[in-house]
């Protein structure tokens, strides 16, 4: 086989997927596939919002896969990761901090692993924290904002401008529903990103200034009490007054991880949405679907062959979903360039279906039915060219 043909089997064209019916109260929302992407449930997905602190995901994101950053290399806190706004000083930086903003409580001079401000970041969401972070890995802060919004605009995060790492509130800091979900579904692709976000308790280590403490997450889905999910994998919190309550999170369940995006929330509801999502897809039962019958025969005309190739499928063309991520399919038959004689169940090309993300979904080999011989005057032509050939 050399190249193939492709032609599209008429009688299936395309698979209708439905989306999830669900009520939330979020502003804007989202439920995707991790591992396809697919988007089971959207309500103003693409609407431009306030992400809060979810921007840490992105900050977290860029230093372990963006920079690739070691996580156990030190951290020099400076002044200028720690200066505050003050209303007498008139417009200030977009990363200046707020004194009601969360901390993890570093201090100027301070040393810290990576890890550990990290950990601080995504846990407690310390604002101090991220902007240490950003100026260590690239120099100053507005430079790794520069790398980091081309960087999240490379995995496709086409409405994302983030004008600092914590995602206190700026004006033209904005993201969507859909540009998180892609950067968790990045995320999770990378250890320790994941790890980083499952964590429910993290112990800093002692420091040249602080003693060894005890840190916990702040995202109710991963602890006891009422709004614990256990199917949780992990997220981030986030909250403002413009943006109201935010949440990222990703669960799993029998084989199937989601991610969950709610902006525009109160702090209850973000979490009561999030599992009103996960819970309507995890409830759904798997569809087997046969997309061409076992007896389907497939017939092709093959220049001088003495009749059509006839041929079927070697193993059933069956399709399994979940209703909510029903695919939009097209299915091909790829016949292969064969020469005479064709055998009796050799394999003379390829049914694949595909979908609209032009990804193959399924594929299953066409076996000849029957032998099949060129007409007597292509077996006198070959022959012929045959001998030339041998003569040179």
């Amino acid at each position: 086989m050399r190249f193939f043909l492709s032609l599209w089997v008429s009688g299936f064209s395309f698979l209708y997927g439905g989306q999830l019916q669900v009520e939330v109260s979020a502003r804007s929302a989202i439920l995707m596939n991790a591992d396809t992407g697919a988007i089971l449930f959207e309500k103003q997905a693409y609407l431009p919002a306030y992400p809060a602190s979810t921007t840490k995901i992105g900050t977290a994101l860029f230093a372990l896969d963006g920079k690739g950053a070691d996580i156990s290399q030190s951290v020099f806190v400076s002044e200028e990761a720690l200066r505050m706004k003050h209303s007498s000083l008139g417009s200030c930086p977009p990363h200046w901090l707020e004194t009601d903003g969360t901390m993890m409580g570093v201090r100027k001079g301070e040393i810290l692993s990576l890890e550990a401000l990290l950990h601080g970041m995504m846990m407690v969401s310390g604002n101090d924290a991220a902007n240490a972070i950003a100026e260590t890995l690239s120099g100053s802060i507005p430079a790794f904002m520069n790398e980091m919004n081309g960087y999240l605009s490379s995995l496709g995060c086409q409405k994302t401008l983030y004008r600092n790492p914590h995602g206190l509130h700026h004006p033209e800091h904005v993201t969507t529903a859909y540009d998180l979900a892609l950067m968790m579904k990045r995320g999770l692709t990378i250890p320790t990103f994941r790890e980083l976000i499952s964590k429910i308790s993290y112990f800093r280590p002692k420091s040249n200034k602080s003693p060894k403490a005890e840190i916990v997450t702040f995202n109710q889905l991963m602890k006891p009490g009422k709004h614990h999910y256990p199917k949780t994998i992990g997220g981030k919190t986030g909250y403002h007054s413009q943006s109201m309550a935010t949440l990222t999170a990703a669960a799993h369940h029998q084989g199937r991880t989601l991610i969950a995006v709610v902006l525009g929330c109160s702090k209850v509801s973000r979490y009561d949405d999030a599992k009103r999502l996960f819970e309507a897809a995890f409830q759904e039962q798997l569809v087997h679907r046969e997309l061409v019958p076992p007896h389907q025969l497939f017939s092709h005309e093959i220049e001088g062959a003495e009749a059509s190739l006839v041929a079927y499928l070697s193993k059933p063309a069956n399709l399994s979903y979940f209703p909510s991520e029903e695919p939009h399919c097209r299915a091909f038959i790829h016949w292969a360039e064969l020469e005479f004689p064709i055998r009796k169940g050799q394999v003379v090309g390829e049914l694949q279906v595909i979908d609209q993300a032009g990804q193959i979904v399924l594929k299953t080999s066409l076996l000849a039915k029957e032998e099949l011989k060129g007409t007597w005057l292509t077996r006198i032509s070959r022959g012929v060219s045959y001998f030339l050939h041998f003569l040179k």
